[in-house]
């Protein structure tokens, strides 16, 4: 018995230091966050698996998928913030491979020099989430475009009643049916039991163990099927909660209208799936919305984000913090 265990542990042991020999590592992404709900986890880096496809993935110093970048705006600079889910997060895909990293070539080749898109992505993110990054982080870069990539899914999380995960910020409608920012996930006693000390060390030492590392990867590496999760259709309101959720959500994306107005941006809205009362209700909000086809592709994303802002013909002479590219519908 004594000579089996001992085995074990040798056995992990060779395991483990090939495993550092070949450079593997696939650290959890993410992390609690009080403000957030969740973020990712700055200074990762490692390998992503997920439907039988593995693909490098390096988080920036700053927490986000993409390159490293500066609060500071060099001048001639026309920067471009994201903000979205798991689409614009795309740790399944390469980061030169995603819709947002295309898009910047693809608006320099109509016109416009010196694109630079940032990415805010965070995956399961709600627009309540995508709405606090905006205001603390995101408008820190000093955007001249805000682009908010929504999800069909987007509306049900947006709302406390409909949404499965509630460790996160809403916005709840008060008696005049107004839209205000609830923050009190951050008090429940699981958030906060997920916070202390000795879970997250249990959580860095996870990371330092390759063997672990490759248990946890398992079912994806071994799962075929790499496409998208077929979006929910969203159609009208079908009781209160559901009229609510697309209030609420109207109002959250208004206000980070508003917001970015205010900070000598503009706005628009790229939707993933949404047709039919969907698209209707969310372009009578006053600002462009640019409507993608499921399932998503990202060259297919990239492509049509860049014919709405980039139309045949228009010339970008404007200012960096001047008019944002226009024709998106």
């Amino acid at each position: 018995m004594k000579k089996a265990g001992l085995g074990m542990i040798i056995a992990l042991v060779v395991i483990e230091l090939g495993l550092r020999a070949i450079g593997y590592s696939a650290p959890s992404w993410h992390r609690l966050d009080p403000q957030l709900g969740w973020t990712l986890r700055a200074s990762r880096h490692g390998i992503h698996a997920e439907n039988g496809a593995r693909t490098p993935v390096r988080i920036s110093p700053a927490g986000f998928r993409d390159s490293e970048r500066f609060l500071d705006k060099p001048a001639g600079v026309y920067r471009i913030a994201v903000l979205g889910d798991e689409y614009s997060e795309a740790l399944d895909t390469r980061l030169e491979d995603t819709w947002w990293w295309r898009l910047g070539p693809r608006l320099e080749a109509c016109g416009l020099a010196d694109v630079e898109v940032l990415n805010f992505g965070v995956g399961g993110y709600s627009t309540a989430q995508e709405a606090v990054m905006l205001e603390s982080t995101a408008m820190r870069y000093r955007p001249d475009l805000v682009l908010v990539q929504f999800s069909s899914d987007d509306v049900a999380d947006n709302s406390f009643s409909l949404a499965r995960n509630k460790l996160r910020p809403f916005f709840i409608l008060d008696e005049r049916g107004v839209a205000r920012i609830d923050e009190s996930f951050s008090f429940d006693p699981s958030f906060d039991r997920y916070m202390q000390t000795r879970y997250q060390l249990g959580i860095e030492i996870a990371d330092h163990a390759r063997v672990f590392q490759l248990a946890r990867q398992l079912p994806d590496l071994l799962s075929l099927s790499r496409a998208h999760a077929a979006a929910p259709v969203l159609s009208a309101p079908r009781d209160r909660v559901w009229e609510d959720a697309w209030r609420v959500t109207a109002q959250i994306l208004e206000r980070m209208d508003g917001y970015s107005k205010r900070n000598g941006a503009r706005m628009a809205l790229v939707a993933v799936g949404a047709s039919g009362y969907a698209r209707e209700r969310l372009s009578s909000l006053g600002f462009p919305v640019i409507a993608l086809a499921d399932p998503f592709s990202h060259a297919a994303a990239a492509e049509a984000v860049a014919q709405s802002l980039c139309p045949s013909g228009h010339s970008f002479g404007a200012s960096p913090r001047g008019d944002a590219p226009g024709g998106a519908q």
